[in-house]
């Protein structure tokens, strides 16, 4: 640990193990367990809690009130039985925060989260473990990404947007204000079946409050219009629309789906 002055505000504790740089600041009544390592310029507000082992990113602000490094249930029940602290559970995995990310007020992130550069967070989102996001993506208030998925570069999703675990969201995807994407197919069944959730393809862009069935895809390009019902796969630059959703048309040569188009 780096000592200087000014980096630490009034309340604020850090573990033996946390690694600082000189140049961040750790906001009042802050708490940060076992191996964190803090970037250049990291501002933490508030309130924040961080359990390594993490790793936040040079420039990155984390606003008052968010936990980083959440445990997944196996780890918080072994900390519960053991008696140890939760950054004391044996095979933690590491939650990594890129350069230049802004996590907002409210905000969850669980261990073992992979988050590219330049990624943004609105408040009150919740990331369980084993998601991987792209950079310049942005995540909306009140999202929630279950565990297992894995989300591209410069996708935006918009308040409320629900991902269940097991699902694929490629580039430059855009998913309007409350889509819903779903991984199981049945409400009651007799047996187990695998959890598999939609793959989003490409530029795609999902209109709000859709509903994305289990496993279906939708491919490169395709929009899917708000309040769509979307029970099987689309074909690549399509448009559908409706409950259950059907084809419009294809997409026009001149239209803008991809967010990677000038």
């Amino acid at each position: 640990m780096t000592e200087t002055t000014g980096q630490l505000r009034a309340g604020a504790w850090i573990d033996k193990d946390v690694s600082l740089d000189p140049s961040c600041i750790i906001g009042q009544g802050a708490r940060l367990f076992g191996q964190v390592e803090v970037g250049q310029r990291v501002r933490i507000e508030p309130n924040t809690v961080a359990y390594g082992p993490a790793r936040i990113g040079a420039g990155s602000f984390i606003g008052p009130n968010v936990v980083l490094g959440f445990p997944p249930k196996s780890e918080l029940t072994d900390s519960v039985s053991q008696g140890r602290n939760i950054h004391e559970v044996p095979g933690r995995r590491q939650l990594l925060v890129g350069r230049d990310c802004i996590i907002r007020s409210g905000t969850c992130i669980y261990s073992d989260v992979r988050i590219g550069d330049s990624v943004s967070f609105g408040h009150n989102a919740i990331v369980r473990e084993n998601v991987r996001i792209g950079k310049d993506t942005v995540i909306g208030t009140g999202v929630v990404i279950d565990g297992s998925c894995e989300i591209g570069q410069r996708v935006s999703m918009q308040t409320g947007v629900y991902i269940p675990s097991n699902c694929k969201i490629e580039d430059a995807v855009f998913l309007g204000p409350h889509s819903v994407l779903t991984n199981d197919k049945y409400v009651t069944r007799k047996k187990k079946t695998r959890l598999v959730g939609p793959t989003i393809r490409r530029g795609a862009s999902i209109g709000a409050n859709s509903l994305l069935m289990a496993s279906i895809e939708v491919g490169e390009g395709s929009i899917v219009g708000a309040l769509s019902l979307v029970m099987h796969d689309i074909p690549p630059r399509s448009i559908y629309v409706g409950v259950p959703a059907k084809k419009l048309k294809k997409v026009p040569a001149g239209w803008r789906t991809s967010l990677l188009q000038p």
